[in-house]
């Protein structure tokens, strides 16, 4: 009988003969010419109509959906922007990396996904939406082109942050290809980053699912010091912000529609093998942080968007159900180009097959970031006392040391974690805990992380800005 890996490595292995009709270089046959890597931040995924949203609109993510491989269980490990990227450039959890958070430098001891692709021979260029990603946190490490030519807008607390518009992002993808021309290989990152409050979609999406756009909705700062009893429940003002949020989903989409209409319009798309994931979710109103990330990690934060379109749109339309992660990502690309994975790494290559077949239960991990100061007293991790998780299956187990709190939740039956099952005695819950507690406590005890710290050089300016972001408090 065949082991997993084995079967693993044939179906891996039948993908790339069939894409042996690719372009070819002089040296090998690539089974995809182009890799696109576009990333949505602060998108969740119970927001698209691919994922069963009939309300949202989301008429060009859905058309590629069509065309791709939909991961409809597919998670985050980290929910905030620059360690949630970093992740996925590296296929390592954050204990790992080293990258806790935004405002801290990526080690330059890590292999990122643009450094192997630049060494295959790919030229790399990155797009950049959010100052959360700036070349002084070293995520650029192996990027040819790095443009992070940010608009400068205000945030909902009225200090400065740089980020630019999906409009903005890619006509800036547009120029650079009309400038330069395609390359003979080409690794091209596109971040973007309306759906981060403030939410504030142009006209006419502002008003798409609201006549009143955002008129008379109180600033949420304001909102949170003058009535803080409103945070955590479903008022008219939460809906009415939940449906800005919305409008900033539809605005990017339509962004996106036309880099994925100039990608095909160029010959790159059919070529190319298309990543699209979002780094991590927004908690609305389900849980104690109304409209933020970062501080805990319920589904409305980890539960993620993940599509891969195959050069040509093979395997169009199918739906994976296995859980996957955000580490599995650089993995499952190298393997699909038939490039050597990096030792060393915390992600697994998700198996490609049409069968939709039940395939065996990884156990997948994940943390918070914040809060920012009072809890970083482990000198092994200083994310060590913050909210984490397990998913193996249907059950998530939570733990919150800072807090003092354990949580247990059916994903399949409960995915918006109503009903923690440890409130409840029984022995089938009893023996779940049991099971997956010293799973997670031997995860986190073997935090390994790379040295990291916050860049000084940033100054009171970073600090201002990434609490406008929501990232210091």
């Amino acid at each position: 009988m065949k082991s997993a890996a084995s079967i693993q490595t044939v179906i891996i292995a039948v993908i790339a003969l069939a894409a042996s009709a690719c372009t070819r270089t002089s040296e090998q046959a690539w089974p995809a010419r182009h890799v696109v890597f576009i990333s949505m931040d602060t998108t969740r995924a119970d927001h698209f109509g691919f994922m069963g949203n009939e309300r949202v609109k989301t008429p060009w993510l859905d058309a590629v959906a069509r065309e791709s491989i939909v991961f409809t269980d597919y998670m985050t490990v980290v929910p905030t922007t620059l360690a949630s990227h970093t992740s996925l450039f590296t296929g390592k959890y954050p204990h790992s990396h080293g990258t806790p958070r935004n405002g801290f430098i990526v080690n330059r001891d890590n292999m990122m996904l643009t450094e192997i692709l630049k060494g295959q021979g790919f030229h790399t260029a990155g797009f950049i939406g959010s100052f959360a990603l700036d070349r002084r946190c070293e995520f650029n490490q192996g990027f040819d082109h790095y443009d992070e030519d940010f608009e400068v807008s205000v945030s909902e607390i009225g200090v400065g942050q740089n980020q630019r518009s999906a409009q903005a992002v890619t006509d800036a993808v547009v120029g650079y290809l009309d400038a330069t021309g395609v390359p003979e290989r080409l690794f091209l990152f596109v971040h973007y980053f309306d759906p981060h409050k403030p939410y504030s979609a142009p006209p006419p999406f502002d008003s798409a699912y609201d006549p009143q756009g955002r008129a008379d909705i109180p600033d949420l700062g304001e909102l949170r010091r003058s009535t803080p009893e409103a945070l955590g429940r479903e008022t008219p003002v939460a809906r009415r912000y939940a449906l800005q949020y919305a409008a900033e989903i539809s605005y990017m989409d339509y962004h996106i529609g036309r880099l994925v209409a100039d990608l095909r319009r160029r010959g790159i798309l059919d070529s190319a093998l298309l990543s699209i994931t979002s780094d991590h979710g927004e908690n609305f109103w389900e849980h104690d942080k109304t409209f933020d990330h970062g501080s805990t990690v319920y589904q409305t934060t980890m539960h993620a968007v993940s599509l891969l379109r195959l050069p040509g749109g093979r395997m169009a339309g199918t739906h994976l159900q296995q859980l996957t992660a955000s580490i599995d990502i650089l993995p499952t690309v190298l393997e699909f180009l038939g490039v050597t994975v990096p030792t060393g790494i915390d992600g697994k290559s998700v198996v490609l097959t049409r069968t939709g077949e039940p395939l065996p239960s990884l156990a997948r991990y994940g943390q918070a970031t914040d809060p920012w100061r009072g809890v970083e007293t482990d000198p092994r991790w200083n994310n060590m006392l913050k909210s984490r998780f397990v998913r193996e299956g249907r059950f998530k187990f939570i733990q919150t040391p800072h807090a003092g709190t354990e949580e247990l939740y059916d994903i399949g039956a409960d995915e918006s974690e109503q009903t923690n099952l440890l409130a409840t005695t029984s022995a089938e819950t009893a023996a779940v805990a049991a099971r997956l507690r010293p799973k997670l406590e031997a995860w986190a005890a073997s935090a390994d992380p790379l040295p990291s710290r916050f860049e000084p050089s940033f100054g009171a300016e970073t600090a201002a800005r990434l609490r406008s972001l929501g990232y210091l408090q």
